[in-house]
């Protein structure tokens, strides 16, 4: 058992308080861990681990912490600084300790922990009555959201949300984690989400109602599109109060919060987020090979994250989506003008993140000289946006008061602070020579101290007569005078006698021993001086966060559009037309990841008419690796990119509101859910089916391909006739079931990739045209993938076999029409009759194609070939009518 000692007892008592946190204990140079802390944080960061009277311990140095707490934030780690309050010494006993802070993954603001580029939220659910409430914030930025649903049906709103949001941190209500599967799958199966379960009692009403109206200073939340008792209120509020245990810190620069509904964003629900690969690939996670990718040219932070959040929000607002289009075409067509914007926000910096550590009284030296760089920059872009009336979504350009008082504080920083100051304020280096003259003299003193003794030594020499008096200095009585024997006569009245020696006298004078206290003080007093001057310089930044807080979103909204225009200009993307209208008109349409990755002008374009008006769903067969799904995606991308407000990859394109994208393409199982591909591939066309209205984007590949050729045809028929029949949206829906082909709507239109086949090669042209096909040249695919001359050839004499089978035995669809459903109930009413040729069908029918055997295969086929001969010698019995499972006559 571990020796106990009363620093130990001292650090149980502390962790005791923060138990779910690594706590940081300082003694002396280092921060040590100890215990379970020490066991888990050596691992994580291999550090040494040793021990202290029997207890497991690890530490980091004090001066390089910081690398390692950003290290424990991305791993998921909450942590707790302990400072000592006292300085060590004889007899006084143990030093006296406290945390000073905590620091979690959804409430730092350190730039050191952050992560640049990307947003970082803390987020909160919980229940109200019937509805759910989710909000989140990022402190680093006061961007603050919340919103409100019903909860029967809301797995896929939560779905939806989180991996939206992508928040690094959530405060979950624990009754919701409890009976909700989903709630617990989205949030607690989430890599890197650092989970809060708060009991249900703490999510209250009015004391959330009370925070929010305290933090706002008002008396309600009507201002906010609140009531009394919107569910909003709840998990809004229950953040604040987190960032209160936590952040300590007030927040003055939080002062919206903004209530959004399901009607303002596209619906893109979390494994179309995923298949679309928006801000990540699904090989490997990365962003390399995704939309952002491709989309992002900005060059700061601030206008990173917004580009991420309009990717993942696009919009349904047509004048809005148009008055981003205009600013995005404005400096399209402006090439010298777009080349000046992106050399200017080259040099900002991160100006909304600036601005509220500034709010937050947690902006250092090095943070001032950011920030001052960056209002240079505004200025310089303040006035391009002048001469050029660019439009914007935060209204016009600042008012040319809030401009000259961002320029006046542009030239105080340049004035005061150096170019290279210190971080800590402990450390003095933070005011620049000529801001403040009692500075300058103090340096002055501190520098040339030895040149003012020799000074005013001269000065005494000459009043005294005495040319071999000097200044001398020890530890004891400090500097003095030190007079010889011979001169001790001509010692004036002002010289105080200190000490006699050998030799002589040691003198010292009231103007000596002040200019010792300033020697010897002017550092401590420097450090103070400095560290006064800059909290002042500080706060009057600080009265000024409302105008830095517009200056950063203009210039965030400013770098986003002059990434899509230069994207446009590299990849040769057009302005769409975007209306109500439910249209979607795509000409000669590219896939704007897969081009960017090819050689310039390689990339087959394909067009694309939908109307709900007219044909609305496009039935796309051809064989793999002819491009069916690249050309699913590009139509999705491309629709996503009009409504985020980009130029987008197509000669032309009118694009026709929608309300959301649904994504259906590829699927793998789950394994941390149980979930086998097939019932990955059914959740998703379930919640399609579900959530899909008339004004959404359907695009499904291979919809049943993970079960039974019978099951799966089934399956693919009659989702076709749902969106056809029922929800009548705009659909591509790819297959490799030809069958499917023989669907007749007035909504349906046939289209097919071109394969052009030549001297017994066969070349995949990518260019979609009209009509269907029946060959899925599976063979030729094998073939480029390498399999044995063996296997293909045996394959290839298998396959005309079956193909010689299915025409005996005359299985045909070609009457087949839509709708079903009384052709289903007829056929179940009236059962085949067991004749041989029947139960030969039914076993055909009910064939697994994906998984039988070429040997399983033929064997069946000789089978059923000696019944049907047997029972063609038999006497013939009364032919009953028999109906296929589709209601065809057999």
């Amino acid at each position: 058992m571990a020796e106990s000692s009363p620093m130990i007892e001292q650090y149980r008592r502390i962790k005791k308080e923060y138990r779910e946190m690594v706590l940081f204990f300082r003694l002396g140079d280092f921060y040590e861990m100890f215990a379970e802390d020490a066991l888990e944080v050596s691992s994580l960061l291999n550090l040494t681990l040793t021990s202290r009277n029997g207890l497991p311990m690890c530490g980091v140095p004090y001066h390089a912490s910081r690398s390692y707490i950003a290290r424990l934030l991305r791993l998921g780690k909450k942590i707790a600084i302990c400072e000592q309050l006292t300085e060590p010494g004889r007899g006084r006993g143990l030093i006296e300790r406290q945390v000073v802070e905590v620091i979690t993954p959804g409430t730092t603001v350190d730039d050191d922990f952050l992560e640049k580029g990307a947003a970082n939220y803390l987020a909160a659910l919980a229940q109200y009555g019937t509805f759910f409430s989710f909000a989140y914030i990022d402190i680093s930025t006061a961007d603050f959201w919340a919103t409100s649903f019903p909860s029967e049906g809301a797995e896929e709103r939560i779905r939806r949300e989180i991996e939206r949001v992508q928040p690094k941190e959530i405060i979950v209500q624990e009754s919701l984690l409890e009976s909700h599967r989903y709630v617990q799958e989205s949030i607690l199966e989430r890599p890197g989400l650092v989970v809060n379960r708060w009991a249900d009692w703490l999510f209250d009403l009015d004391r959330s109602r009370k925070r929010l109206e305290q933090q706002f200073g008002t008396a309600n939340l009507k201002a906010f599109n609140l009531l009394d008792k919107s569910p909003e209120i709840i998990s809004a509020g229950v953040l604040l109060v987190y960032i209160d245990d936590t952040a300590r810190s007030v927040l003055p620069h939080l002062k919206q919060l903004h209530r959004y509904g399901d009607e303002e964003f596209v619906g893109i629900d979390e494994a179309s987020q995923k298949n679309l690969e928006l801000v990540r690939n699904m090989r490997d996670g990365d962003v390399h090979f995704s939309l952002v990718e491709v989309m992002d040219h900005t060059k700061t932070s601030m206008g990173r994250r917004l580009l991420y959040w309009r990717i993942l929000h696009p919009i349904r607002n047509v004048m809005a989506i148009e008055k981003r289009l205009s600013m995005v075409e404005m400096l399209y067509h402006r090439q010298d003008l777009l080349s000046k914007i992106r050399e200017y926000l080259s040099h900002a910096s991160d100006l909304e993140r600036l601005a509220s550590r500034l709010a937050m009284d947690k902006a250092h030296g090095k943070d001032l000289v950011a920030l001052r760089t960056s209002l240079s920059v505004f200025e310089n872009l303040s006035q391009l946006l002048k001469e050029c009336q660019i439009p914007s979504e935060y209204g016009d350009a600042p008012d040319n008061t809030a401009l000259q008082k961002l320029i006046a504080l542009k030239n105080e920083l340049e004035q005061a602070i150096l170019d290279d100051p210190s971080i800590l304020l402990t450390e003095g280096n933070l005011i620049r020579p000529g801001y403040s003259k009692e500075l300058d003299e103090l340096q002055n003193l501190k520098n040339n101290g030895r040149q003012m003794l020799e000074a005013y030594l001269e000065e005494e020499r000459q009043i005294t007569g005495i040319n071999t008096l000097k200044i001398k200095y020890n530890r004891l009585i400090g500097y003095y005078f030190e007079v010889t024997k011979s001169n001790l006569s001509l010692v004036p009245p002002h010289f105080i006698r200190r000490q006699g020696v050998v030799g002589g006298e040691r003198y010292t004078t009231d103007r000596l021993a002040a200019l010792e206290a300033e020697i010897n003080g002017a550092s401590d007093r420097i450090i103070e001086l400095e560290k006064k001057l800059f909290l002042e310089i500080r706060q009057r930044a600080k009265t000024l966060i409302n105008e830095l807080g517009a200056a950063g979103r203009r210039m965030a909204e400013l770098d986003v559009c002059q990434s899509l225009a230069r994207a446009a200009t590299a990849y040769g993307w057009t302005r769409p037309q975007v209306t109500y209208e439910q249209k979607l008109h795509i000409i000669e349409g590219r896939h704007p990841v897969v081009e960017a990755h090819l050689p310039r002008g390689e990339f087959i374009p394909n067009d694309i008419i939908l109307d709900t008006k007219g044909i609305a769903f496009a039935l796309i067969t051809g064989p793999n690796m002819a491009g069916k799904s690249t050309y699913l995606r590009q139509t999705a991308l491309i629709t996503l990119m009009a409504q985020i407000g980009s130029f987008v990859p197509a000669r032309e394109a009118h694009i026709g509101i929608v309300d959301k994208i649904f994504c259906r393409v590829g699927a793998s199982d789950n394994v941390a859910r149980g979930e086998s591909t097939f019932l990955v591939e059914m959740n998703e066309t379930a919640n399609i089916l579900h959530g899909a209205t008339t004004q959404s984007l359907v695009i499904m590949d291979e919809v049943g391909r993970g079960t039974g050729t019978n099951d799966g045809l089934s399956i693919a028929w009659a989702v076709c006739e749902e969106l056809l029949e029922h929800i009548q949206c705009r659909t591509l829906f790819a297959t490799h079931y030809h069958e499917l082909s023989r669907i007749e709507h007035p909504r349906l239109a046939n289209r097919s990739m071109e394969v052009l086949e030549q001297d017994g090669r066969i070349l995949f042209l990518r260019k979609l045209k009209e009509g269907a096909t029946e060959e899925s040249y599976g063979l030729f695919v094998a073939q480029l993938a390498g399999l044995p001359e063996r296997v293909l050839t045996r394959a290839a004499q298998i396959m005309d076999r079956l193909r010689r089978q299915e025409s005996e035995l005359k299985i045909q669809l070609a009457t087949m029409t839509l709708p079903l459903p009384e052709t289903l109930q007829k056929s179940s009413a009236e059962p085949p009759s067991p004749d041989n040729n029947v139960t030969i069908i039914k076993e055909l029918l009910n064939l697994d194609l994906d998984r039988i055997t070429p040997l399983e295969a033929l064997a069946r086929l000789y089978t059923w070939k000696e019944n049907l001969v047997s029972a063609s010698n038999r006497p013939k019995k009364q032919k009953a009518a028999s109906r296929s499972l589709f209601g065809e006559d057999l």
